[in-house]
């Protein structure tokens, strides 16, 4: 009985450990998507020109995520993607800030 238990329980941290090694891919290549969208509109916006800072480090972190992602490193690649929205975040609304100002020039 003792040994069918730690089977058991051996199991079930195995499944535990596969099932949270797969999610990271997963949640990975939904949260890319969505980041790189908002790079995009900080260009769309002109954030390269009114707010550079915000939108370089934008990019440049969505690109170390892409070579974390490639080693596997799944969580350091999700905090660099937080980083790297929160980064396009500002840039949009920096840049629209900016050609508001600008009485709204392109």
């Amino acid at each position: 009985m003792l040994r069918a238990s730690r089977r058991l329980v051996s199991s079930g941290v195995l499944l535990a450990c596969c099932a949270s090694l797969g999610c990271g891919g997963v949640m990975y290549t939904a949260r890319i998507n969505s980041v790189e969208g908002k790079v995009e509109h900080a260009k769309e916006v002109q954030a390269e020109q009114y707010a550079p800072y915000f939108y370089y480090s934008a990019k440049e972190r969505v690109l170390k995520a892409r070579e974390e992602a490639a080693r596997a490193d799944y969580g350091d690649a999700l905090d660099l993607l937080d980083e790297a929205e929160n980064d396009a975040l500002k840039a949009i609304e920096q840049a629209e800030a900016v050609r508001k100002g600008a009485g709204g020039a392109k």
